[in-house]
C-alpha cells in the first residue's frame, strides 16, 4: 500500500517579526523545495488525486507529494503561484472566507503583523491554473471551542461562499489551529466534504481517516535537509541529531525485544 505526504505551508513570505517566522517562508526558500520536489525522486499529486485514491481506489504514485497552503493569504497568489505554475505543480489553498480581499485580524490580535488576505479575482484565476480551493471556515475560529450549530454555520457557509464564487464543488477542508472534536469531524461529513486536512503529522495511507487527514508542516526556516527529513520520518521538528536518536531507539528496542523472547 504506497503512503503519501502532504505538505503544510501558510505564507509565502519573508517573516517581518519573530511569531512569523515558523510561518511565513521567504519565495526562494519556496521555491527551492518545490525545485527539490520536482527534480528529485517525488511525484506531485493534487488533493484530487488523494481524494480518488482514497474514496474510489483508484492507484497513487509511489513518493507522492502534496502541496496546501492555508489561511488564503495574499503571498499565494504573488509569491507562491508563480513558483507553482513554474515546475508545474498542483496545490490546494484553504481559504478563510469571511476575511478574504481583507486582513489576517485573527492573527494581528495576537500580536501576528498585517497581512492581506487573497480577493476573488486572485483566486478566479488560479483556480483556472492547477490550484485547488478548499475551505478554512469563515472567520478561523478554533471549532471545539463554538457550539455545534456556530461551528456548523462556519463550516458550511465557507463552503457555500467558494462554490458560489468559483461555480463549482469545494470538497477540502483544514480544520483552523488543527482543532476539532468528533462532532466538527462529523459536521465537516455531513456538509459534504470528502477530505479533511488536520495539523498532526506523519504519513497517509488509504487506509487514513479521510476526514483526519495528517500533514507536515513546513516551517519558513526549514532548509531542504530539514524538509527532507521531515518527509523521512514524517515528523514537524527536524534537526541534526534527529537520526542518531531515532536509530538508536530502533536499535534499542530490537536488541531488548529480542532478548525477552523465551
Amino acid at each position: 500500500m504506497n503512503r503519501f505526504i502532504i505538505l503544510m505551508y501558510h505564507m509565502i513570505s519573508k517573516p517581518e517579526s519573530e511569531l512569523e517566522i515558523k510561518y511565513a517562508c521567504p519565495p526562494d526558500v519556496f521555491e527551492n523545495h518545490m525545485s527539490k520536489l520536482r527534480h528529485e525522486n517525488f511525484n506531485l499529486v493534487s488533493l484530487k488525486t488523494i481524494d480518488n485514491h482514497i474514496n474510489s481506489g483508484a492507484a497513487i504514485p509511489k513518493n507522492a507529494i502534496a502541496i496546501t497552503l492555508d489561511d488564503g493569504f495574499e503571498d499565494n497568489y504573488t509569491n507562491a503561484y508563480p513558483i507553482l505554475k513554474k515546475y508545474n505543480i498542483p496545490a490546494t489553498v484553504f481559504l478563510t472566507t469571511g476575511h478574504l480581499g481583507a486582513s489576517n485580524n485573527w492573527m494581528t490580535k495576537r500580536g501576528f503583523p498585517l497581512r492581506n488576505l487573497l480577493n476573488w479575482d486572485q483566486i478566479k484565476e488560479m483556480s483556472k491554473n492547477d490550484i485547488i480551493f478548499g475551505a478554512h471556515t469563515v472567520n478561523h475560529p478554533a471549532l471545539p471551542e463554538l457550539d455545534i450549530e456556530r461551528a456548523y454555520q462556519e463550516i458550511k457557509e465557507s463552503k457555500k461562499t467558494i462554490e458560489q464564487e468559483l461555480g463549482r464543488e469545494c470538497n477540502y477542508f483544514a480544520y483552523p489551529f488543527g482543532l476539532f472534536s468528533d462532532q466538527n469531524r462529523m459536521q465537516v461529513r455531513d456538509c459534504g466534504f470528502s477530505l479533511a486536512c488536520s495539523t498532526r503529522s506523519g504519513f497517509n495511507t488509504a487506509a487514513r481517516d479521510p476526514f483526519l487527514l495528517h500533514r507536515i508542516e513546513v516551517y519558513g526556516n526549514d532548509p531542504w535537509w530539514k524538509l527532507k527529513q521531515k518527509m523521512t520520518f514524517g515528523i514537524n521538528d527536524a534537526s541534526y541529531s534527529f537520526p542518531i536518536k531515532y536509530y538508536a531507539s530502533r536499535l534499542m528496542h530490537r536488541f531488548f525485544h529480542e532478548d525477552t523472547k523465551p
